[in-house]
């Protein structure tokens, strides 16, 4: 009999991965059998029918909700909901089955959804204030927020129509006395061609000559800075937030914009400004106007975007720049459309942009991505995944690629298809490490550079981090296709020596994990003073290196009340190592009194055959696994894949023996530190470890955090 993977399955019944191993766990497609801990599924099998009960939306009053709709409100999943329904923390309202909107709107307004996705559902509107540099401008639209005139979308529209015609004026050094210029100049006969693009903004929307509620704002100036995008920065300054979340859209700074052009051209020197250039994802179109202050002829520029307002203010921007080309070629050089499906017939020299991050994308739409795209056949479809792979597929062979994107896709897991085609097909050329650089989001972001090629090579790739630069000049290789850029060549030498020791095990499929407890509502579970039925319980900032402090935090331990808890054993083992999931490098700490934890506090208990779990402690706490985690996933969580993945020489019980007591005494000492310098040379030499590669990893830690007990 011939079998097909979950993939193919997943591609074949038109429904998501997740979804056909379910599937397979109930039993339900028939013939499939699990081998070596994969589902292997006869290629015939047919999809099962699907006993999931919908109710047609036809079938219930505007006002009530089914599953379907309050998941989508409170952006969880249906897993989720039924286990708040089951905990009672959420209850069906009407006939013990459907949701009213007023109890789902109170349920949100009382802040009990604690999810970290429902930031989504935040509203309101915030000063985007590190898009530009202008202060008047910036002054002048925060002016504008606190007003609070803008109700609606016809406000929006002719506020950015009224400031677009000022920045005209100004650009033609066109003196006005009245700054409300927008009436005039509909109806003045000059101007046609900018006049098609202004109109294009105010759409279908009847402007009267005298917008009174707008009055106060009509009559603010803008300033115009060539080459800024003033009308972007207002547009995302009025938006709404939970709008821009839900679209994935985080505008770039210009700071960061100058430095991704920068580096391309460093790379294209004098070849540059002759390419053609597309971002297809413009916004309103920062990085295109960018372009022009580097010589480059306005008429290789093409953008694409799927914000229809957004595409109107960057055709506006390109005319004020470039006000020789005509209106008409400005709307078929930057488009309105979703990329993903359809863009423009012709390839480019180069492709550039900030793509979305974690957009939400529609399930007719995802159905649709995963016919097309390779990146999409993962659990849960990334937004700048897809982009990635669809801007390789516009460029020209030896085409460039240069995005701003989020670290995470060059080591978290779930990103793995997308790492494996820039591996298959790109040369990387630059990767500059920029930090958290969007406004209010705890993201880490690169600026990725990318040559479309045949030489597939990591030599030659030139890395920023902070005020640190080298150029690569030795071939990589990734093992489990984590793209480590942030170490030079001497760095990746030693990261290799301790990947590759001899005589090595690793927790991956030897040990159990699990997370603390979620309560759903630590204001109301945890309390500061001990009563009867209550106990301490741990959070991360009370781990330490071989050591826990012991808290003022006391909870109820009832498991059926929490929002996420895992099997008591595993709070209640004889032995266990307790470790921060918030930390730039390992902290672990031995715990033998069965002790609760929260979720910032996770647990693991090492099973590998013949190694004693202190010894193992001291592995997972020592320099060299702080060096290799840090530098081969630069996280500020620690994953569980990445605890997996540590190298863990295989010694003798003798030599166990001897670093357990002096793990031992660490535990007892009221100051480690000369201890654990001792301990942590003794595993430096099972790593084989060198003087030279000694002083780097000391080096790389000696700003770190390190936390021991003081």
């Amino acid at each position: 009999m011939m079998y097909i993977s979950v993939n193919e399955a997943a591609q074949k019944f038109k429904i998501s991965t997740r979804r056909v191993q379910t599937l397979c766990e109930q039993g339900r497609i028939k013939g499939a059998n699990m081998v070596s801990g994969v589902w292997l599924i006869p290629k015939d099998a047919s999809k099962p029918v699907d006993k999931r009960k919908k109710v047609e939306k036809k079938t219930l009053p505007k006002d009530i909700l089914d599953m379907n709709d309050v998941c989508e409100s409170l952006s969880i999943s249906q897993a989720t909901l039924k286990n708040w329904i089951k905990l009672k923390k959420i209850s069906p309202d009407v006939k013990g089955k459907y949701f009213s909107k007023k109890y789902i709107t109170n349920f949100i307004l009382n802040n009990k959804l604690k999810s970290r996705r429902n930031k989504k559902n935040t509203t309101g509107k915030e000063l985007y204030k590190d898009y530009i540099k202008t202060e008047t401008n910036k002054k002048l639209v925060e002016e504008i927020l606190n007003s609070q005139l803008i109700k609606n979308q016809k406000d929006l529209v002719i506020i950015l129509a009224n400031f677009a015609v000022q920045l005209f004026y100004q650009s033609k050094q066109i003196s006005f006395s009245n700054n409300k210029v927008l009436f005039k100049f509909l109806n003045n006969k000059k101007f046609e061609n900018f006049k098609i693009l202004i109109k294009d903004l105010l759409g279908n929307y009847k402007i009267n000559t005298n917008e009174k509620k707008l009055d106060y704002i009509l009559s603010k100036r803008i300033d115009y800075v060539h080459g800024e995008d003033t009308l972007g920065f207002i547009y995302i300054s009025l938006k709404d937030i939970g709008k821009r979340k839900s679209s994935g859209t985080y505008y770039t700074p210009e700071n960061v914009v100058n430095k991704l052009l920068d580096n391309l051209a460093e790379y294209w020197k004098e070849d540059l400004k002759d390419k053609t250039i597309c971002d297809p994802c413009c916004g309103t179109g920062n990085f295109l106007l960018k372009l022009g202050n580097r010589k480059i002829d306005y008429t290789n520029i093409y953008g694409q975007d799927i914000d229809i307002l957004s595409v109107y203010l960057a055709r506006i921007n390109l005319s004020l720049v470039a006000p020789d080309i005509d209106a008409k070629d400005i709307k078929n050089r930057i488009i309105i459309g979703n990329a993903y499906f359809k863009t423009f017939n012709q390839k480019f020299d180069i492709i550039i942009g900030n793509p979305p991050w974690g957009s939400d994308i529609k399930e007719t739409d995802k159905l649709k991505c995963r016919k097309i795209f390779k990146s999409a056949n993962t659990a849960n479809i990334e937004s700048y995944d897809l982009f990635v792979e669809k801007a390789l597929s516009m460029l020209n062979f030896n085409g460039f690629l240069a995005f701003v994107l989020p670290e995470a896709i060059l080591n978290v897991a779930s990103h793995d298809p997308i790492r494996q085609i820039l591996l298959d097909t790109c040369s990387f050329k630059f990767v500059s490490y920029l930090g958290n650089v969007f406004s209010n989001v705890q993201c880490p972001a690169i600026i990725l550079g990318v040559l479309l090629d045949d030489k597939k090579t990591t030599v030659g790739c030139k890395v920023t981090i902070k005020d640190k630069h080298f150029t690569i000049k030795q071939k990589r290789k990734f093992p489990n296709k984590i793209l480590s850029f942030n170490v030079s060549d001497e760095e990746n030498t030693l990261l290799n020596k301790i990947s590759n020791i001899d005589n090595v095990r690793y927790l991956k499929g030897n040990a159990k994990f699990a997370l603390g407890i979620v309560t759903g509502k630590n204001s109301q579970e945890i309390i500061k003073q001990k009563k009867a039925g209550y106990e301490v319980v741990l959070k991360g900032k009370n781990i330490y290196r071989y050591g826990i402090e012991r808290p003022d935090n006391y909870i109820c331990f009832k498991p059926e009340t929490f929002q996420q808890v895992a099997p008591t054993e595993m709070y209640r083992a004889k032995e266990k190592l307790l470790y921060r999931f918030i930390c730039e490098v390992p902290v672990f700490a031995y715990d033998d009194q069965k002790s609760l934890s929260l979720n910032s506090c996770n647990i693991v208990i090492p099973e590998i055959p013949d190694l004693k779990m202190k010894y193992v402690l001291a592995i997972l706490n020592s320099s060299v696994v702080a060096y290799f985690v840090l530098k081969k996933f630069g996280s500020v969580k620690l994953l569980r894949s990445h605890i997996e993945q540590i190298p863990i020489p295989f010694v003798d019980s003798k030599i166990q023996n001897d670093i357990i007591k002096k793990v031992d005494n660490i535990m007892q000492s009221s100051h480690p530190d000369n201890l654990y310098r001792n301990l942590d040379e003794d595993i430096m030499q099972l790593y084989n470890i060198s003087q030279k590669q000694i002083e780097i990893i000391r080096k790389t830690l000696q700003e770190k955090n390190l936390f021991f007990r003081s």
